[in-house]
């Protein structure tokens, strides 16, 4: 039997172990609504013609929630071409707002954060960490020994993992990929 630590009470909900699991279970969530949303515009244009979409969204998502190597950049694809709708949709909404509907508003404010949202969903995927894990290679390699009191951080600029000492950190470290500082100033 499992110790108590590893027990699930009944009717609670499982919690992951990895914070990227977690990620990819919410990015999942959302490729899955996003795709249903696409086949609803395509099947009110294209009628049952939208199934064939429809089940390559199905595949997709599928092999995207088992981790398939080829699933990976189809998503932020997807995710990118229901933001663009989102973008159409928006200047139309604002164009009527600057009309004088103020029933516009409210879309204008509902679609301005799906944009967001979507935005963040597709940088997720050119983040390295998440890459790694999504691959199933953790960020701790076991040849890769850190020293004391080091950790693992991402360049701000390029994303590349380094093994820094937060507390040696100054204005002055530079990234030795892209050669930008470390430490980010005050004002920025």
């Amino acid at each position: 039997m499992a110790d108590a630590d590893e027990m699930i009470l009944a009717g609670s909900r499982p919690t992951h172990k990895n914070p990227i699991d977690a990620l990819h279970s919410r990015t999942s969530f959302v490729l899955a609504i996003d795709c249903a949303i696409i086949v609803f515009f395509l099947y009110q244009i294209f009628g049952q013609f939208a199934l064939i979409p429809g089940l390559f969204f199905l595949a997709v998502w599928s092999g995207y929630r088992n981790k398939s190597d080829w699933a990976y950049w189809f998503v932020p694809m997807i995710i990118g071409l229901l933001t663009v709708f989102f973008c159409l949709v928006l200047a139309i909404n604002v164009m009527a707002l600057l009309s004088g509907s103020v029933q516009a508003l409210i879309l204008v404010l509902l679609l301005a954060y799906a944009i967001y949202s979507s935005v963040r969903f597709i940088r997720i995927h050119f983040h390295p960490v998440y890459r790694m894990g999504y691959s199933g290679h953790s960020v701790y390699e076991e040849s890769a020994q850190l020293a004391q009191g080091e950790m693992l951080a991402a360049c701000p600029s390029c994303l590349a993992v380094l093994a820094v000492n937060p507390i040696l950190l100054s204005p002055e470290d530079k990234c030795p990929h892209c050669g930008s500082s470390l430490v980010l100033s005050e004002e920025e």
